[in-house]
C-alpha cells in the first residue's frame, strides 16, 4: 500500500492544499492487480482529509475494492466558490484532477469516479455530484447537512453567521446554485444513463443540534418522487460519530460497485468467535 501527502500549490486557491492519497499498490489477488477507479472522500466541518485514514477502515475498504483514495483539506467551505474565500468548488472538480493527473495518471473516466463524504462533506458530495454529474458516476452522503436553507432559516443554529457568511455574504440567502432541492431537480431531467447513482445515509438519533435526521428528511421529501435513476436511502440507529460514517462507506462502495461488498463485510462483522 502508498500512503501519500501532497502539497498542491493551486493558482484558483492562490494557496498550497493539503490532498492526503491511498494506492491499494498490495491488492489481494482476489482483486486483481489494476487499480479500479478513484473515490474523493470529503471531510466534515472543521476537519481534514486526514480523518478518513485516522478514524475509520476506508484504506482496508479501498484495497478489497482497488480504489485509490483521494482526500483533499478544504477547511469550512461547504465545498463552494466563497463569497469571501476560496473558490473551493472549482479547486475540486477542475483544477486538482488535472494537477494529480499530472502526477499519478488516474483513472479519468466517470464510471471509475466517485464522491463521498460526512456532515459537510455529505452536502459537499451531493452538490459537487449534482452540479457536475459528467465527472462522477456516483455521490454519497454521510449524515449530510443537506438542507442548508433549514439552518440558515433557524437562528438557534450555532455559529450560522459565522460559518456561512463568507460563504454566501449577506444576507444569508442559499442560492439556486447551491441548493440541493434544486439541483436534484436537474439531474432528475437527464438521461438516467447521465445521473449519478446517489445514496444518503442518517443515523435515527441524529438530531441535535443541526436536525440532520430532518434535513435528510427534508431532501428526501423533494428527491423521492422525483424518479431518479438509481436513488437510495439508508437509515438506522445512530448519531453523529465514525462508526455510523465507517458503515455508510461499506454500503456507499457497494452500491457503487453493484459488487455485494456490503453483504460480505456484514457477514465478517457477524462472524462470532469461537473460545477453544
Amino acid at each position: 500500500m502508498a500512503y501519500l501527502e501532497c502539497k498542491l500549490k493551486s493558482q484558483i486557491l492562490q494557496t498550497t492544499v493539503g490532498v492526503k492519497l491511498y494506492f491499494p499498490t498490495d491488492l489481494p489477488a482476489e482483486v486483481g492487480y489494476t487499480v479500479k477507479g478513484v473515490l474523493t472522500l470529503l471531510h466534515g466541518f472543521t476537519n481534514s482529509g486526514d480523518d478518513w485514514v485516522q478514524m475509520t477502515a476506508a484504506p482496508r475498504y479501498a484495497a478489497d475494492n482497488g480504489l485509490v483514495l483521494v482526500m483533499p483539506d478544504c477547511g469550512n467551505s461547504f465545498y463552494q466558490n466563497m463569497v469571501y474565500g476560496g473558490a473551493y468548488k472549482t479547486f475540486i472538480t477542475e483544477e486538482m484532477p488535472v494537477l494529480l493527473n499530472r502526477m499519478f495518471k488516474l483513472p479519468q473516466r466517470r464510471d471509475q469516479n466517485f464522491i463521498a463524504g460526512l456532515s459537510m462533506g455529505g452536502y459537499g458530495a451531493l452538490f459537487l455530484g449534482f452540479s457536475r454529474p459528467d465527472l462522477y458516476a456516483g455521490c454519497a452522503s454521510f449524515s449530510g447537512a443537506v438542507d442548508l436553507s433549514m439552518m440558515l432559516a433557524d437562528p438557534s443554529v450555532p455559529g450560522v453567521r459565522e460559518v456561512f457568511g463568507p460563504i454566501f455574504g449577506d444576507p444569508l440567502a442559499l442560492p439556486q446554485s447551491s441548493d440541493l432541492r434544486v439541483l436534484a431537480q436537474r439531474v432528475a431531467a437527464l438521461p438516467a444513463a447521465q445521473q449519478p447513482k446517489i445514496m444518503m445515509t442518517n443515523g435515527l438519533q441524529d438530531i441535535e443540534p443541526y436536525r440532520i435526521l430532518q434535513q435528510n428528511d427534508s431532501l428526501h421529501r423533494v428527491m423521492q418522487p422525483l424518479g431518479l435513476a438509481n436513488y437510495r436511502r439508508l437509515q438506522w440507529n445512530g448519531v453523529h460519530e465514525w462508526n455510523f460514517w465507517d458503515r455508510s462507506l461499506v454500503y456507499a462502495i457497494d452500491f457503487f460497485l453493484s459488487n455485494g461488498y456490503a453483504a460480505r463485510k456484514l457477514n465478517d462483522w457477524r462472524s462470532a468467535a469461537v473460545a477453544t
